[in-house]
């Protein structure tokens, strides 16, 4: 443990990042059981069998058809499990790991950037949750002669979530950076792995993978990229 400003104590870096390793693993477990399929690539972003033929899907959106074939009560779990691996764990995980910067500005900036990513995290998860049980609704009614759209109900506000999303990694790990680069003395090179590259990895490669397990893995390709950011920084971090 280490001593922060005004007596108050904060995790060690190493904490942190095992807290943000359990928070990863629960989002994680919640993506998969919000939209694990045994499919993967061109299936699952079709949502194979599972758009009604008098739907006209949305095609933005259209792969969280996956979750409309599951229970009600995998969703809810699934929600709230990612809600709280994000929105509790990780946002101890960053705020910690963005506090042990140096006092000044690229603290507050680290700091309120993983606020930020946290509230839109939890956003995400809900509104997937939603949109999830609209189009399961969607999915029960009787078909009709004319075609009907996707709903939309929440998808606006899942968009600006995942903007949201990439916008806070983006900020907290820019901040990372800026303060491993003016360290004095010079920062080992693990200080500057940061978030966004593990995530934009692990998003752009296990889409690629075959079927089954990039149907199960695909949805927490975030977590799994968090994940790794937060072991590696464990591993790596000062006793």
């Amino acid at each position: 443990m280490t001593a922060a400003a005004g007596g108050s104590r904060r995790p060690s870096r190493r904490t942190a990042a095992l807290i943000g390793v359990g928070g990863a693993i629960l989002s994680g477990v919640g993506d998969v059981l919000l939209l694990g399929r045994s499919v993967s690539g061109r299936d699952f972003d079709r949502a194979v069998g599972m758009i009604p033929s008098h739907v006209d899907a949305d095609r933005r959106w259209r792969s969280l058809w996956n979750g409309a074939e599951l229970s009600t009560r995998r969703v809810h779990v699934g929600t709230v499990t990612g809600a709280v691996g994000i929105g509790v764990l990780q946002w101890l995980s960053l705020h910690a790991i963005g506090g042990a910067t140096r006092p000044g500005p690229r603290r507050r900036l680290a700091t309120a950037s993983a606020a930020a990513f946290a509230v839109s995290g939890v956003l995400t998860h809900v509104c997937c949750g939603t949109v999830i049980q609209a189009y399961r609704r969607e999915a029960s009614l009787e078909p009709t002669d004319a075609s009907r759209p996707s709903p939309r109900s929440a998808t606006p506000l899942l968009a600006v979530s995942a903007v949201g999303v990439f916008g806070a990694l983006a900020v907290f790990s820019g901040s990372l950076t800026i303060e491993a680069l003016r360290r004095d003395p010079p920062a080992s090179r693990w200080a500057f792995l940061t978030p966004l590259p593990c995530v934009l990895s692990t998003l752009l490669g296990f889409g690629l993978l075959p079927a089954p397990v990039a149907g199960y893995l695909r949805p927490a390709s975030m977590s799994i990229g968090l994940l790794l950011y937060f072991a590696v920084t464990a591993a790596s971090a000062e006793s």
